[in-house]
């Protein structure tokens, strides 16, 4: 028999969240008092969800701790994934992710070093990879992988960029190391010249973000976009020498409900927007630059992939009416979209452990036992067996799910 366990999910408060989009998904008051970067739904250790028990409120990491047959399928030991609100207001740090082998290797090199898990300089917070796979819910603004070839020498024509010619028939692992090689004046006056190069640009040809989407495939578009995020990234984070890195990197555009895939060792960033967001259950982050945070440039470097191109942008494929399904790098994991219209009923198999979270709207969930109701960034996690679950109402909820029976990629 399945159960519904109402959850209590953690907001982060980094510098680059907004102060009203999550705030009105809540139907809280906005602007917030802090910047809120991330909701976080799942068991981390960092910040974990709550849920409600029959014995009361509990943290859901203490809780799979104390005993983890109680919420996860046989054979797990810990939640299988972290599930995140992204709301994106100004841009966050260029970073990169380690493989599952880097993870448990600097987890263990630094516990032995005796540096806190909590500790600013803290790279490797746990054993764990961190692939993450990201959906647009407003227009997506993001940086991922390095520009072929062809498309870093259009750019560096363009905008007479010495620095970036010389760089482009290198792999994705040399550029970024080529860049972050060059000595603090080298790389001083490579940003002028960029930041320069661009507000010229600019001048010339303006740079629209409404609808940018929509035009993403047009002739110019790439070399006027790039010149718009000079100037957002140097009116962020002034000489930074990331804006060299950024400006070689793959800008992408998404639309609502366009998806796309980073995967370890991808130097990526994002920009702007509100996005839902899977990945395993980390929290490792090598951060290389635009950010005010931690950085350790040599420990990112050791963990960059030579080769990193644009991921293919995906769509959420319809299964059923409402409800789309997007493809993940496992297999065992799930990430459906249910979307509930008004005087209309949706029908939904959940296969056992799913956190349920909805993103707009007011929607009534009832499984075979109960039914609970969900508002904006409130969500429910489903445990047990299998259940059909039911949604009426109006709105849209994400559910990650996990299935032990598929094979392990």
């Amino acid at each position: 028999m399945g159960q519904l366990l109402n959850m209590d999910n953690p907001i982060q408060n980094y510098a680059w969240g907004t102060r009203d989009t999550l705030a009105r998904l809540r139907g809280e008051q906005a602007p917030s008092e802090q910047p809120e970067a991330e909701l976080w739904v799942g068991a981390h250790p960092k910040s974990s969800s709550r849920v409600t028990t029959d014995l009361g409120e509990r943290r859901l990491a203490d809780l799979i701790e104390e005993d983890p047959a109680t919420v996860l399928p046989e054979g797990l030991t810990e939640f299988p994934y972290l599930l995140k609100i992204l709301a994106i207001d100004s841009p966050l740090s260029l970073q990169v992710h380690p493989s599952e082998e880097q993870a448990a290797a600097g987890f263990e090199r630094e516990e032995a070093e005796g540096i806190s898990r909590d500790a600013a300089e803290r790279n490797y917070k746990d054993r764990r990879s961190k692939p993450e796979t990201v959906v647009a819910y407003s227009p997506l603004r993001i940086l991922t992988g390095i520009r072929p070839a062809n498309e870093l020498k259009e750019i560096a024509r363009c905008l007479n960029l010495t620095w970036l010619a010389e760089l482009a028939d290198y792999n994705a692992a040399d550029i970024v190391t080529g860049l972050f090689a060059k000595d603090e004046t080298s790389a001083s006056v490579a940003v002028e010249a960029t930041v320069n190069a661009a507000m010229d640009w600019s001048l010339r040809h303006p740079f629209d973000e409404e609808g940018a989407a929509e035009r993403r495939d047009r002739p110019g578009f790439a070399v006027d976009a790039v010149a718009d995020l000079i100037l957002l990234l140097h009116d962020a984070y002034p000489g930074d020498r990331g804006i060299l890195v950024a400006v070689a990197m793959n800008q992408l555009f998404l639309k609502p409900g366009e998806s796309a895939h980073t995967p370890h060792g991808y130097i990526h960033a994002y920009i702007q927007g509100t996005a839902v967001e899977i990945m395993n259950p980390s929290d490792n982050v090598m951060r290389a630059g635009l950010t005010p945070k931690h950085v350790d440039v040599k420990e990112m470097l050791a963990t960059v992939v030579q080769e990193q191109p644009a991921p293919e942008l995906g769509a959420g494929r319809e299964v059923q009416p409402g409800v789309s399904t997007y493809d993940l790098w496992d297999p065992r994991l799930r990430l459906d979209r249910v979307e509930v219209t008004a005087g209309e009923e949706r029908s939904y198999e959940c296969n056992g452990l799913a956190a349920i979270l909805c993103v707009a709207g007011d929607v009534e969930i009832a499984s075979p036992q109960e039914q609970v109701s969900l508002s904006g960034a409130r969500s429910v996690l489903h445990i047990g067996t299998a259940d059909r679950l039911t949604f009426t109402g109006q709105g849209s909820v994400f559910i990650a799910g996990y299935d032990p029976a598929a094979p392990a990629s």
